[in-house]
């Protein structure tokens, strides 16, 4: 099942059960629910408003092969802003909320760039993430670490990034569609830990710049991630999402927990 026929599924108001090649053991791989969500909250917005921010928790696990629904309100709605709350149910319960934030575009002579990409090894001089062991759902993705940090290796390195993007493209590139790119990769601190372990996410911030429309739909994604700090099983991290020719697309804040 590619994400485009889950994201199509959505946009014709049907809610199927998403297959396990998007899981991790029975439970859906969390940016593929983010994404959900996020087409949810994207539906008939008006077109001259942009998703700005993306805030989502996850509140239980959500199975895969199983039947759920979507349901979507607009908390505010004024003449810059549109701001809506979705929630993923599940068995009459709760699994996973998010809140978007839609801004139509003020006049304005200033910009602000402060955002230089690093400088990152290619694809072919990193490390795939995939293989055995890992969740079934990174066989949707063609992602290579290639800072000196590689998840579960045992590495005492505070920062985690490479290169991403999808196996098989879409016809396009959504907000929809990063926040499923972004939530492939490990937490941050997975480097620091030997041999796999279950992590969950807690709470995820996505904020977009005005260059969503210029992604490639082939091409990888730079992704540079940093640990603000880690202790007890929780760590913090903050992540720069760009396109091929340096121009910052999204940056993300999350929470995970790591189970060991």
């Amino acid at each position: 099942m590619h994400i485009d026929t889950i994201l199509n599924q959505i946009k014709q108001q049907r809610f199927e059960p998403v297959e396990s090649s998007w899981a991790q053991g029975r439970t859906l791989f969390g940016g593929i629910t983010g994404a959900i969500l996020c087409q949810v909250a994207s539906e008939g917005v008006e077109a001259d408003r942009r998703l700005k921010h993306f805030q989502v928790e996850f509140v239980r696990p959500t199975l895969a092969e199983t039947p759920y629904q979507v349901v979507s309100e607009d908390i505010s709605h004024g003449k810059t802003l549109t701001s809506r709350e979705v929630r993923l149910i599940q068995d009459d319960k709760i699994r996973v909320t998010a809140r978007a934030d839609f801004v139509r575009p003020i006049e304005s002579d200033v910009r602000i760039e402060t955002f230089t990409p690093p400088k990152l090894k290619q694809p072919n001089q990193g490390t795939a993430l995939s293989g055995v062991g890992l969740p079934a759902f990174v066989g949707h993705f063609d992602n290579f670490v290639t800072t000196e940090g590689v998840p579960f290796q045992g590495h005492n390195v505070p920062e985690l990034g490479g290169w991403m993007r999808f196996l098989k493209s879409p016809e396009k590139i959504t907000e929809a569609h990063l926040v499923a790119l972004i939530d492939a990769w490990p937490p941050t601190a997975a480097p620091f830990y030997t041999g796999f372990k279950p992590v969950s996410t807690v709470s995820w911030s996505i904020h977009f710049t005005d260059q969503v429309d210029s992604v490639p739909k082939d091409e990888h994604l730079g992704y540079l991630a940093k640990v603000n700090f880690g202790s007890d099983g929780v760590s913090s991290s903050t992540a720069d999402i760009w396109t091929p020719d340096g121009r910052l697309v999204a940056k993300s804040l999350q929470t995970n927990l790591i189970f060991a």
